[in-house]
């Protein structure tokens, strides 16, 4: 089941329900819909090659949209573009939903860290044209300062002074807050909603684990400029 969304103008995401971490990203609704079965079979590709029992590739995949959300400018700030609390996200999560998604972060950071392994200093500080962060340490950085901003949505963040603004001690420290943070989610109803947008554990969850999974892959492609 694929809950759909336009996160921004022009990037629209396919979010595999029952697949946390799996999901098509595209600039057209229509071509990440049609994608969902290849990048669902890449994703299980994915989950047997960290040793998690997963279906054959060649089995056939078939999809259907659950929800799709349009996002929209939030009233009290027009800047912020609110996103998607789907129906599923509104299901508080589990001790076995929190223990997949550990995993599930564990395995991701795995692939972040690889994916800058062998970089130099210059490489991960060089500018690349277009990059709204300025470089991949810029995109790392990102990537944990948004993983401490989704977790401040339930106010269960670290301060954001303590951060550090080397991209890898950033990264470890906010994780770390993760690991200790997420298991007192379980079984949290909360729904809770700031600037406009809507957030509960489950989507908090689904977010850092897409988000993570998302610049791996960006950064990846990066490493071709250099």
């Amino acid at each position: 089941h694929l809950d759909v969304e336009d996160m921004e103008p022009g990037h629209w995401i396919a979010y595999v329900r029952e697949l946390p971490g799996c999901f098509s990203s595209t600039r057209a609704q229509e071509e990440a819909i049609s994608n969902a079965p290849s990048r669902i079979a890449a994703h299980f590709e994915w989950l047997a090659n960290h040793g998690r029992p997963a279906p054959q590739s060649a089995e056939s995949i078939e999809t259907q949209v659950a929800e799709v959300f349009r996002s929209f400018a939030s009233k009290e700030d027009p800047e912020y573009i609110v996103n998607a609390l789907f129906e599923d996200d509104r299901y508080p999560l589990t001790k076995a939903d929190v223990e997949e998604g550990l995993w599930l972060l564990d395995r991701s950071q795995r692939d972040l860290m690889d994916v800058v392994s062998g970089l130099s200093p210059d490489q991960l500080t060089r500018s690349i044209s277009g990059e709204v962060n300025g470089s991949i340490a810029g995109v790392l950085l990102h990537v944990g300062i948004t993983e401490r901003w989704y977790f401040d949505r339930l106010a269960m963040s670290s301060e954001r002074e303590t951060l550090s603004a080397h991209p890898f001690t950033r990264l470890e420290h906010v994780r770390s807050n993760t690991r200790a943070q997420l298991p007192k989610l379980v079984g949290d109803m909360r729904i809770v909603t700031l600037v406009g947008e809507e957030w509960s554990a489950r989507k908090i969850l689904r977010r850092a684990i897409w988000h993570e999974r998302d610049h791996t892959q960006q950064i990846n492609a990066y490493r071709s400029l250099l």
